[in-house]
């Protein structure tokens, strides 16, 4: 089945395609009792055309010590099997709306094996 690209952006890195958008997603709240509203996050959402690699980023706030990346396609060589990573703080990582070369770091980090590390 395809990927639906309306609302997409599409980005080529190292030859292949991928689809990403940003949304804002706001944290579940219990249903009974007094809460604080939840805090919203902005997600950059990031899928290959052929569904094998899917990461949704959540883009961080100035003061958090590090972002967060859930994966969900099958294809991540960072971290085979894994479903959450942290990854470090880059620089503009918090900007409210990431360019397409951030986008395309975080896909090539994303790609490369844990014991290489790098940025």
């Amino acid at each position: 089945m395809a990927v639906s690209k309306k609302g997409m952006r599409k980005v080529n890195v190292s030859g292949r395609q991928y689809l990403w958008t940003v949304k804002d997603e706001a944290a579940a709240t219990p249903e009974a009792g007094f809460v604080e509203p939840p805090e919203s996050y902005r997600h950059l959402h990031i899928i290959s055309v052929n569904k094998q690699f899917i990461v949704h980023y959540r883009i961080p706030k100035l003061g958090d010590p590090y972002a967060q990346l859930r994966v969900e396609g099958p294809q991540f060589p960072r971290g085979p099997g894994a479903s959450m990573v942290e990854l470090p703080r880059w620089k503009h990582d918090s900007k409210r709306y990431p360019t397409a070369d951030f986008v395309r770091r975080l896909i090539g980090w994303c790609m490369q094996p844990a014991d290489q590390g790098g940025q």
